[in-house]
């Protein structure tokens, strides 16, 4: 939260031309967080698991793929497909 863009442009207020850009702790504390509409934080919800099976399902294919090829080299192509098919 505190490299987001609104973030950095409330520090870039409150440092008034410091060179070094830091804040106090009361500053920290005034920081305003913008509050989502809870539509909008079902939907970011929704994405984000959507993103995580599919990170998982990718993964989890990956494997089989590897497991496919180490069954060919080990015996044949039809038995690595025919696992494939099976899994």
């Amino acid at each position: 939260m505190l490299n987001s863009i609104l973030t950095q442009e409330q520090i870039n207020r409150d440092v008034c031309g410091s060179v070094i850009l830091h804040w106090r702790p009361d500053q920290v504390a005034g920081t305003v967080i913008p509050i989502l509409r809870q539509e909008k934080q079902a939907e970011i919800q929704r994405k984000i698991i959507e993103s995580f099976n599919g990170h998982k399902q990718a993964k989890d294919l990956l494997e089989h793929a590897k497991r496919a090829v180490e069954i060919a080299i080990e015996q044949d192509e039809q038995t690595a497909i025919d696992w494939l098919e099976s899994v």
